[in-house]
């Protein structure tokens, strides 16, 4: 076990983690799973709906978490009592400054076997790494992104876990996404939702 559990104690945190369990009282057909890149389809709600309303999906995505910390959500009723048709995880960004490709990957693993644990009919889709540019110190991880993404495709391939790299649509000049999709270098605005979105709803009706 590479990653304990982490419960975080900020108010953003605990209030999406009380909001996740009051959305388990609805019906669920897809759930995403992950960090900010996931929780802020949340503001760009025309684009959310346009895309996944018919699936009936809930945002369990939290700004700022890790692995660890969605490993402590899913082992605390996050997934508990659904049973969602589809889930589809991305997370891992956050790790990059921090641990190796090799504790990425294998906090990741983890993550896909407790959720097929948890939700044994539910058709789990593991996301690649989105690219990303510089942070503030000038650091490049595009090359550890790659490195991540294809020990995980690999790992799905083996254990019948679906796959899919979509940062592929993002346009790229130079080795770096533009602002026009991704403003600060990591988040998406909603242009970036506009372009990701059809590659998600292809991967879903493909599980579905």
């Amino acid at each position: 076990m590479v990653f304990e559990p982490v419960m975080r104690t900020d108010e953003h945190h605990v209030e999406k983690h009380e909001r996740i369990l009051k959305m388990k009282e609805r019906k669920i057909g897809v759930v995403f799973l992950g960090d900010s890149l996931t929780r802020r389809w949340e503001d760009y709600e025309e684009v959310w709906n346009k895309y996944f309303a018919k699936y009936h999906p809930a945002n369990f995505g939290v700004g700022s978490d890790s692995i660890q910390n969605v490993k402590w959500r899913i082992l605390h009723r996050e997934l508990d009592g659904i049973a969602p048709r589809v889930l589809i995880l991305l997370i891992g960004t956050n790790n990059l400054p921090t641990n190796s490709v090799a504790e990425i990957v294998s906090g990741i693993e983890e993550l896909v076997e407790i959720i097929r644990e948890k939700l044994p009919n539910t058709k789990l889709l593991l996301l690649g790494l989105l690219p990303r540019n510089l942070d503030d110190q000038g650091i490049d991880y595009n090359a550890k992104i790659t490195a991540i993404n294809q020990k995980l495709q690999a790992y799905c391939a083996e254990h019948q876990v679906r796959f899919a790299e979509i940062g592929g649509v993002l346009p790229q000049r130079d080795g770096q996404v533009e602002a026009s999709v991704m403003p600060d270098g990591l988040h998406l605005n909603e242009e970036g939702y506009e372009l990701i979105g059809p590659e998600l709803v292809r991967y879903i009706e493909e599980l579905w």
